[in-house]
């Protein structure tokens, strides 16, 4: 009887394992198993190992993404050795700041992977948008002589004292900049160092994954880049550009808080009025109280009522048989487009998602 309860905590994370690597499998690379820091058992390396797989896989995606038009996000070296950066019409350049852990990844760069992510996810390859390396708190300076320091990526994995350094100088050169500190799951030194470079920073938090990263600096991007409307505002058609919405409601159906708020914001910069539910239960309450919603966007992978059984549940109401809604998920394949048609759904669109092909999409579902 005395070994039962560490059974018992060795099956509660395999059971958590389990049900990462079946997210993964269905292609989430976000997924991640729960690991407690100083285990050293079969089950916690296990954790431990998808997690570098699912980790690493992440990044791969994201250095390996197509590029999103003509233009791709610009990627400057703020060293003295590196290239610099024009401004654009006069006007400073708009940027996410990078620092790596450059003593034990090689020639990966995944702090500059989650913040080029980030940029793509908006559909944001902006003339004005870079992502700006610093080796050192001299580039912090550096890059905010030039560039509009938006907000910042850090690595925890580097050593204390260069990253503390680091955080110093650009809480002095960029004031109010959102600061993210990167320490993964299972790495409790990292977590260490995070903890010390946030603490006493008013806009500084702790980001335990690269997908959150990447939400994080959009989420921040979104609601701190100067003239974010302006630079978002530039769509498939020619006069788009010039055209807002008036008020028309959008139901967001999406568990990840994290995603809601990128979502709510974008959608509000253009003239939509959000309305939200974090799950499909939720969803189909706020449709049956509030019957002037012009469309749905829906995540398909929820807990308990996934998108497509919450599709199909709304189709069953008459009154929902012409509300046009739109799949927005990380399931990219031939096969989930197909199951989300079956399902209902009119339009399937994947993460990270381009603002300005997601309102492309609003507007010709909602004026038909």
């Amino acid at each position: 009887m005395s070994g039962a309860p560490d059974d018992r905590v060795g099956d509660a994370r395999l059971d958590g394992l389990l049900r990462a690597m079946r997210s993964y499998y269905a292609g989430d690379t976000s997924a991640r198993a729960p690991v407690v820091p100083g285990e050293s058992d079969q089950a916690a390396e296990l954790c431990r190992l998808f997690n570098a797989i699912s980790e690493r896989s992440a990044l791969l995606e994201q250095r390996l993404a197509p590029p999103r038009g003509e233009n791709d996000v610009q990627f400057v070296d703020a060293s003295p050795s590196g290239q610099g950066h024009t401004s654009v019409d006069g006007e400073h350049p708009l940027a996410i700041a990078v620092f790596e852990d450059d003593t034990d990844h090689g020639p990966l760069e995944p702090m500059r992977a989650a913040a080029e992510a980030a940029l793509r996810g908006l559909g944001g390859t902006w003339e004005r948008a870079c992502v700006q390396r610093l080796r050192s708190p001299e580039d912090a300076f550096e890059v905010a002589r030039v560039n509009g320091v938006v907000c910042a990526l850090l690595d925890a994995r580097a050593p204390l004292g260069p990253l503390l350094a680091v955080a110093d100088a650009l809480a002095a050169a960029a004031p109010g900049s959102a600061v993210m500190v990167f320490a993964p799951e299972g790495d409790p030194l990292a977590v260490d160092h995070a903890v010390s470079a946030v603490r006493g920073r008013d806009r500084a938090e702790i980001v335990r994954s690269f997908g959150q990263a990447s939400e994080r600096l959009t989420l921040h991007w979104l609601t701190n880049a100067p003239g974010a409307d302006e630079l978002t505002a530039q769509a498939p058609d020619p006069t788009y550009g010039q055209a807002r919405f008036e008020g028309e409601k959008v139901l967001v159906v999406d568990d990840d808080v994290r995603n809601v708020f990128a979502m709510v914001s974008a959608l509000e910069l253009y003239g939509l009025t959000a309305l939200t539910a974090d799950s499909g239960f939720e969803a189909i309450e706020i449709l049956q109280r509030t019957p002037d919603v012009s469309l749905v966007l829906m995540d398909l992978m929820m807990p308990g009522l996934d998108g497509y059984d919450t599709t199909t549940r709304i189709r069953c109401r008459p009154v929902f048989a012409d509300l046009p809604i739109i799949a927005v998920t990380a399931r990219a394949g031939v096969s989930d487009r197909e199951r989300s048609l079956e399902a209902g759904i009119n339009e399937h669109i994947t993460k990270p998602v381009e603002v300005k092909h997601l309102l492309s999409l609003i507007r010709g579902l909602i004026k038909q």
